[in-house]
C-alpha cells in the first residue's frame, strides 16, 4: 500500500469501532483505523507534520494524537484542552497548534506546550481555523458571520513577553477583516498559494463569497437559495465546489466570471449540481489529480464523484453522520510496522499565568543531523588529496626548473659584468699615463 500516491481520510459520529480511519480510495478498502478518541469533533481533524494525527473529542476538552502507525492514542501523555473545542487547525510541520474554544483562539507550541496567547476579537463561537500552507498566517469564522486573518509571527510573539498576563492577553489585529456574512460563518477554503491566493467562505445566509487575501478585497459573490455548509477548489482552484444544507454540491466555473461582482447561483439557470445526497453536506474535498470529488454527508455517506461526468463512482457508508473527510497525500509512516518521530510532543498548557519568573528553557532533542557544511565521504577526500599532490608535485618540478634557468643566467650575467669590469682598468691607467707624458713634455718646451 506504500505505493498509493493518495489517500482519503474519514470520521463520523456514533462508531463504536473507530474515531478516524484511513482509506484507498480507489477501490474503497479500510487501509487504518484510528480507536478511543470518540467522536471526532467536525471539521478538526488533522494532521502533525508526517507523524501523528490528532482530532479534538466533541464531548470532551481533550485533544487525542495517534501515531500514524499504531492504532491507539500516545501513551503517557494526555492533552487536555481549556475548554470544549470547536475548531483546530495545525501548521503543516507540526509545530503550532490552533484551538477554537468558545470565542477565543488559543495557539500553542508543540515541542514546548506552551499557551502562546488567547486571542478574543470574535462575539461568538468559533467554527473554522485553518493555517495557509505556508504557516505564517492563519484564519479563523465564527458564528459571528466575521472572518478574521492573523499573522502568526504578530499574535504568537509579544514585545513585553514577561508581562503578559491571562487579563491583557488577546489585543491583537487581525491582518484583514471580513463582516460581509450576515449569518454563521460555516466553512472556508485557503488557497495554495496562502496570502497571495483565494479565499473562499460560505455561510448560513446562502452566500458564497471569494476574497484576494493579498488586497483583502472581495472578488465575488455567489448568491445561493439554500444555506450553505461547505466549500472547496479543484487542484488548479479553477471550479468552486459548494455544499448545501440539502444535500446538493454546486460547481462553479471561474474560467469565466461574471461581469458584475453580485452572482445568483441555482439549477435553474444551468449551474451544475452533484445530486444524491439527502441530508446536509458537512464536508467537500478534491482529489489531487483533479477528477474525484469526495463528499461528505449526515446521510452517513461518503461518495466518490467523477468530476466531468458528475455521476458518483463509489459510495463508502459509515455509522453516524460524517464529521471530516478529506484526501491527503501517502504518508510512508502510516504502513511502517516502527518509526521514529520527527515531532516533539509535550502536554499543553491551559492558561498565560506563569508560576516562576524565569523563562521557561525547553531542551529539543532531534534525529535529524544539522549540515552547516557538504558532507563527503572518505573517498571523496582521499580522491581530491591525491589530486592536489599529483598537481603540486608538478608546480614543484616546474618551479625547480625555474630555478636552475635562473640561477644559470645570473651567473652568466655576473661573468659578463665582471670581465666588461676587468677589461675597463687598463685603458684608464694607459690615458693617465699618456695625459702625464704630454704634461712634462709641455714644460720642457716652456
Amino acid at each position: 500500500m506504500a505505493n498509493l500516491l493518495e489517500l482519503l481520510v474519514t470520521a463520523d459520529c456514533n462508531n463504536p469501532l473507530w474515531t478516524a480511519s484511513i482509506w484507498d480510495s480507489h477501490i474503497g478498502t479500510n487501509l487504518m483505523t484510528y480507536k478511543g478518541g470518540g467522536t471526532a469533533e467536525s471539521k478538526t481533524l488533522s494532521f502533525i507534520g508526517n507523524d501523528y494525527i490528532a482530532a479534538v473529542e466533541k464531548t470532551k476538552p481533550i485533544l487525542h494524537i495517534w501515531p500514524l502507525n499504531s492504532h491507539q492514542p500516545v501513551q503517557g501523555m494526555r492533552f487536555i484542552l481549556p475548554g470544549k473545542a470547536s475548531a483546530l487547525s495545525i501548521t503543516r510541520d507540526g509545530s503550532y497548534i490552533c484551538a477554537g474554544i468558545e470565542e477565543k483562539i488559543y495557539l500553542w507550541q508543540t515541542a514546548s506546550g506552551n499557551l502562546l496567547t488567547i486571542i478574543s476579537r470574535h462575539y461568538q463561537k468559533v467554527v473554522s481555523l485553518k493555517f495557509t500552507p505556508d504557516g505564517k498566517y492563519f484564519i479563523s469564522a465564527a458564528e459571528d458571520g466575521m472572518v478574521m486573518v492573523w499573522s502568526l509571527a504578530s499574535v504568537a510573539a509579544h514585545p513585553e513577553i514577561d508581562l503578559v498576563t491571562q487579563s491583557s492577553a488577546g489585543q491583537h489585529d487581525p491582518v484583514h477583516i471580513f463582516s460581509d456574512h450576515s449569518l454563521p460563518v460555516t466553512d472556508l477554503f485557503i488557497s495554495k498559494f496562502g496570502m497571495h491566493g483565494r479565499l473562499c467562505t460560505v455561510s448560513s445566509d446562502r452566500t458564497c463569497k471569494i476574497y484576494d487575501l493579498s488586497t483583502g478585497e472581495m472578488l465575488l459573490n455567489l448568491v445561493f437559495d439554500v444555506p450553505l455548509s461547505a466549500v472547496t477548489m479543484d487542484v488548479l482552484e479553477l471550479n468552486v465546489f459548494v455544499g448545501s444544507n440539502e444535500g446538493k454540491i454546486y460547481q462553479f466555473s471561474l474560467a469565466h466570471p461574471p461581469r458584475s461582482r453580485d452572482l445568483l447561483i441555482n439549477s435553474e439557470n444551468g449551474s451544475p449540481v452533484f445530486t444524491l445526497h439527502t441530508k446536509a453536506i458537512t464536508c467537500l474535498s478534491v482529489s489531487l489529480d483533479g477528477e474525484t470529488l469526495m463528499s461528505g454527508s449526515n446521510d452517513e455517506h461518503v461518495i466518490l464523484w467523477h468530476i466531468p461526468s458528475r455521476q458518483p463512482i463509489r459510495t463508502i457508508r459509515h455509522k453516524g453522520p460524517i464529521t471530516n473527510g478529506f484526501f491527503t497525500v501517502n504518508l510512508p509512516a502510516i504502513f511502517q510496522s516502527e518509526f521514529s518521530p520527527d515531532i516533539v510532543l509535550h502536554s499543553l498548557e491551559r492558561t498565560l499565568e506563569k508560576d516562576s519568573d524565569e523563562a521557561t528553557e525547553i531542551e529539543v532533542l532531534i534525529n535529524k543531523k544539522i549540515s552547516f557544511w557538504p558532507e563527503q565521504n572518505s573517498y571523496e577526500i582521499k580522491e581530491i588529496i591525491q589530486q592536489t599532490e599529483t598537481s603540486f608535485m608538478g608546480q614543484e618540478k616546474k618551479w625547480k626548473n625555474e630555478i636552475e634557468t635562473l640561477k644559470a643566467v645570473n651567473a652568466k650575467l655576473y661573468a659578463f659584468s665582471i670581465n666588461k669590469a676587468i677589461d675597463a682598468v687598463p685603458l684608464v691607467n694607459e690615458s693617465i699615463i699618456k695625459k702625464a707624458k704630454k704634461k712634462k713634455n709641455n714644460k720642457k718646451n716652456k
